[in-house]
């Protein structure tokens, strides 16, 4: 249902913290129906009462993550019969199926439609923002505190995008969480690195790259003193690949899944001000679906659930196309799952082709190895690519690195430039410890398998094979080299030295049984973006501006401004650094 947030509403949902009462004692009797928002959409229930109380709840129809839900689903039902309340835990590893599945309830119990409310504009927009992810809040907050009406559509029933799930880890140079570490930086130094580390400054677009490393210290800074984020005084070189300069620092929630709500948290509240003050609307549940474009292709405002809604400036937060198979497939990969969020759909790269606008470094996509596709497109399985003892071997069967000493841009090449994206691992059953699981789930649920089991299931589903030996394995699996590669690989592990890779650790020969695991890589981040000047405004072929629109965040495309890497906190870097120079220049667009 589409909502003009109010204070409290606000907060527990961004807070993903959904606080029901206990059910009061008397109930109608008889069977009720409702729908909460879970992972990949509504999750409906049916509650049955009788003699006041619920004796049943069951889950309908749903799309959540098979393996991933499957715990919420089986747990929080009788939970909240054993409780008659919804009022209960959530299920580790599987929050948003459980808070979908006590929202369903509740509604279900208070009569909730769950029938869309029309749209309802409450001011007139000098600025639209289309996201509410952490760079839309960011320049909704921006854009209101320089004093602009500000209108955020948001197509989720939340706010926060990715960041909800995300690490707290963020990157620039000359904050003063740096200076006080007694860190000596410099934007030139910051942009050394762009260009050192993503090879060179042909992969990148050096306008933007220049005033991204120039402003991103102040944009933490901002985040810090004026949005309230909680911030922690480590300052280190960051995960990924580690630049030569501590220059990522962390929100008090770290760099573990999490941290990232507390940027979120700080700025909903702080744009809670501005929606109370009468100067911001937040619509949730609101999807934009084209932009209004006049006839030279600028843009005039957007049409958001069929309503035509003008602004004098339009800024596109709308995150990356990680969960678009069509993009994705249309520039980077074959074979491909995703571990975005289902919101991540590329709609923001629809509105920029329809303006014209330029795309720089799309080829180029970051990945992660050892996907097994259960769940299709959606990631909810993976492999353990660095299993002791295993091998990867591409289609035909031949080895492809240096398995251990394989660094995680050496793995994202590897599944990126394989035929067809497809990896198989290799393990034999003396490889397979109990203690050591081959398997762990993914998007929010990071558990292990026991091994044996989901090996079972697998070989089932056609996703594992197994052989009595190697020769038999090349025969099931069509491999021409499989057998003559783990001849020499057995051979020079006899030897103790690895004749292809130079392979020296967990070098085991493979005997009995032997297993293949098909794998293909999963997304987390996308790269690529339209093209965009120093004022993040858009920008065309023939390098013509496109009037009245502005690019924040991850569809910025981290390669544009980092080249072919990944670097520590450059995901919030780009939200917050960008969020600000769009909403700044927004607002001058706009006249105020």
């Amino acid at each position: 249902m589409k909502r003009f947030v109010c204070m409290l509403l606000s907060l527990v949902m961004v807070m993903g913290l959904w606080a029901f009462p206990a059910f009061a004692q008397g109930y109608q009797d008889g069977s009720f129906e409702g729908a909460g928002k879970g992972m990949g959409g509504d999750v409906k229930v049916t509650v049955t009462v009788k003699d006041g109380k619920i004796t049943d709840v069951t889950v309908g129809e749903h799309q959540e993550t098979p393996g991933i839900s499957d715990a919420a689903i089986e747990k929080v039902p009788q939970e909240i019969i054993d409780k008659q309340s919804t009022e209960v835990d959530v299920v580790a590893g599987a929050t948003l199926t459980s808070d979908a599945i006590k929202e369903a309830v509740k509604n279900a119990l208070e009569g909730v439609s769950g029938v869309k409310e029309a749209f309802k504009l409450a001011i007139q927009p000098d600025v639209i923002v289309v996201g509410a992810g952490m760079a839309g809040l960011v320049a909704s907050v921006r854009a209101a505190e320089l004093g602009a009406n500000v209108l955020t559509l948001e197509q989720n029933y939340r706010v926060g995008g990715s960041a909800n799930t995300a690490g707290g880890s963020i990157s620039g140079t000359g904050y003063k969480a740096q200076i006080a570490a007694g860190i000596e930086d410099s934007p030139e130094k910051f942009y050394d690195d762009f260009v050192s580390m993503g090879g060179g400054e042909k992969n990148m677009n050096t306008e933007i790259a220049k005033v991204h490393a120039q402003r991103s210290g102040e944009a933490i800074d901002w985040l810090t003193d004026y949005v309230g984020v909680e911030m922690s005084d480590q300052v280190d070189t960051g995960g990924y690949l580690s630049m030569n300069t501590n220059r990522v620092t962390y929100t008090a929630g770290g760099a573990s899944s999490g941290g990232g709500l507390y940027f979120v948290n700080a700025l909903m509240k702080k744009l809670q001000g501005f929606l109370d003050g009468g100067t911001a609307q937040l619509a949730l549940d609101t999807m934009v679906t084209e932009l209004i474009l006049d006839e030279n292709k600028d843009v005039l405002g957007v049409v958001a659930d069929g309503v035509e809604i003008k602004a004098p400036s339009v800024i596109i937060a709308t995150g990356g196309y990680g969960y678009s198979e069509k993009w994705l497939k249309e520039f980077n990969f074959t074979n491909i799952t995703s571990n975005d969020p289902p919101t991540a759909i590329g709609s923001g790269y629809d509105f920029a082709r329809a303006a014209g606008a330029a795309f720089d470094n799309m080829n180029y996509s970051s990945c992660y190895g050892g996907s097994v596709p259960v769940s299709g497109f959606q990631a909810s399985l993976r492999a353990n690519i660095n299993y002791p003892g295993a091998v990867w071997v591409d289609q035909t069967g031949v080895r492809m690195f240096n398995e251990p000493d394989a660094t995680s841009m050496d793995k994202r090449t590897v599944w990126r430039t394989a035929k067809d994206n497809i990896v198989y691992i290799i393990v034999a059953e003396n490889m397979i410890k109990e203690d050591t699981p081959l398997f762990t789930g993914m998007m929010s649920n990071s558990a292990p398998f026991t091994t044996q089991e989901k090996l079972a299931e697998l070989l089932d589903q056609g996703y594992a094979f197994k052989a009595d030996n190697m020769e038999a394995l090349a025969e099931l699996l069509k491999m021409p080299e499989l057998a003559k590669t783990m001849e020499t690989y057995n051979k020079d592990a006899a030897a103790g030295k690895d004749s292809a890779f130079g392979r020296t650790k967990d070098l085991q020969a493979f005997e009995g049984p032997v297993y293949a695991i098909y794998t293909v890589p999963y997304l987390m981040m996308t790269a690529g973006g339209p093209r965009i000047n120093g004022d993040a405004a858009l920008v065309r072929e023939d390098g013509s501006v496109v009037k009245n629109v502005y690019i924040a965040g991850e569809i910025i495309g981290s390669a544009n401004i980092a080249g072919h890497n990944t670097i520590g906190g450059i995901g919030h870097g780009l939200c917050a650094t960008w969020g600000r120079i769009a909403a700044e220049n927004a607002v001058k667009n706009a006249g105020k």
